[in-house]
């Protein structure tokens, strides 16, 4: 799930729960956003760079590595620890930062099944064929045609296509031509007809 997605979903949650946490319901808020903190630094000690375009980049290719130690505040066993930290404690600041981590969680969890699920889909409505070279792949890889402004129509077919892992990396590098762009429209609207 992209940012933005997260900074919407986290802030109408936030705007829902105003009434009861008052003052403190940023700390949710900040909690379910920054999270996503660790990929960054992941990729800092990783590579040994501090070049935030550089994180953008690697995390926004084609098909990125989902490497369990980039994502250690997602983890179940630091989740556990904060869980009993909290509990006991009985820090209310402590809980709220839990209770943004797992909405966080719970929001990733809900992302992965429903894109392995369009791709799925996708692949048998394709025959597992790559609709750019037409050549078969029993993985082909789901690519994000068009990000819907609505959040409700963000897992709508008609927003992804299935290409082979050669074809997906050629469009997120961006070294194709404008054809390539048109091409791909017009196969996408032939796959989902």
């Amino acid at each position: 799930m992209r940012v933005q997605e997260h900074v919407k979903l986290s802030a109408m949650v936030a705007i829902v729960a105003l009434p009861w946490l008052k003052k403190d319901v940023w700390i949710p808020l900040a909690s379910s956003v920054l999270i996503d903190a660790d990929h960054y630094l992941w990729h800092a000690v990783t590579y040994r760079t501090l070049s935030l375009r550089a994180a953008v980049r690697y995390f926004g290719q084609a098909n990125p590595p989902q490497l369990p130690q980039a994502r250690l505040l997602h983890h179940p066993i630091v989740l556990g620890c904060l869980l009993v930290v909290a509990a006991h404690t009985r820090s209310r600041i402590l809980w709220l930062i839990l209770a943004g981590l797992l909405f966080h969680v719970s929001l990733d969890l809900v992302h992965v099944t429903q894109m392995n699920s369009l791709k799925r889909t996708l692949s048998e409505k394709a025959k597992y064929i790559c609709p750019e070279c037409g050549k078969h792949y029993e993985a082909l890889q789901l690519h994000t045609v068009h990000f819907a402004s609505n959040l409700f129509d963000r897992y709508n077919p008609r927003h992804f296509i299935v290409l082979c892992p050669v074809c997906h990396e050629k469009v997120h590098s961006k070294v194709s031509s404008p054809s390539f762009w048109e091409n791909l429209a017009k196969k996408v609207v032939l796959q989902k007809e």
